[in-house]
């Protein structure tokens, strides 16, 4: 779980699990994985680390992308018009939804 502590770029396209939390208010991602089909097989752990904070969660997705940061909080959502728009949070343009 130390990955979801860091705010740190990213610049690795690859696979990559995408969770919408409530409690806390965050989006956080998981990878670069090289595989659907890996990152498929480890997303259920991710869930249950969060579960076991407390997390609530709202989404978990498999993406094709390349985030900027690991880790996104209430101020950032804001700031990149995630919770803002009448769109899905995790619909962002650049990414492949799987």
């Amino acid at each position: 779980m130390n990955q979801t502590k860091l705010n740190s770029s990213v610049s690795k396209l690859g696979w990559w699990i995408e969770i919408l939390t409530a409690q806390p208010l965050c989006l956080y991602y998981f990878g670069a994985f090289t595989s659907h089909q890996e990152v498929q097989q480890l997303k259920a752990g991710f869930i249950e680390d969060l579960l076991l904070e407390s997390a609530t969660i709202l989404s978990a997705n498999i993406l094709f992308c390349q985030p900027s940061q690991l880790t996104l909080t209430r101020d950032e959502l804001r700031s990149h018009h995630l919770l803002s728009k009448k769109i899905a949070p995790f619909g962002l343009k650049s990414s492949f939804v799987v």
